[in-house]
């Protein structure tokens, strides 16, 4: 005996709006994801720590190369000392927070320049590092 049913037929639009709210996450999902990992534009060997920052959102990146010229780059655009403070005073009315991305080999001396550059025009400065290796070898 073949089982019918009596209920109406549901319409095509009655599933296309959960598919549009699901479709629509992934969407602001993947395009807002990228924003999350901090990433300079310019490869430095980043020293190691265990610690650990809480969110450090929308923040200026300021990186110390190990190179002689240009020693800096601010948000991945070669800088001299004078056009970083200038550049870094424009951006403060957008985020007053830096990170600062300095290489293993770079002078002790140019870090502390682009930190005291920076903590001189009011900005909070954080320091990036990457985890050590875990032991389990």
């Amino acid at each position: 005996m073949k089982l019918e049913s009596h209920l109406p037929k549901q319409s095509f639009w009655l599933y296309l709006g959960p598919t549009l709210n699901v479709l629509t996450l992934l969407l602001v999902f993947f395009l807002l994801g990228s924003t999350f990992v901090i990433q300079s534009g310019v490869r430095v060997a980043l020293p190691e720590s265990n610690s650990r920052l809480a969110g450090f959102d929308r923040a200026h990146v300021i990186t110390v190369a190990m190179a002689a010229e240009p020693a800096f780059y601010l948000d991945g655009k070669p800088e001299t000392v004078e056009s970083l403070k200038v550049n870094l005073r424009m951006l403060k009315r957008e985020s007053r927070r830096i990170i600062i991305h300095a290489d293993l080999m770079a002078a002790y001396g140019r870090v502390l320049q682009a930190s005291n550059i920076s903590l001189g025009l009011g900005f909070e400065v954080a320091y990036a590092t990457q985890p050590p290796p875990s032991g389990d070898d």
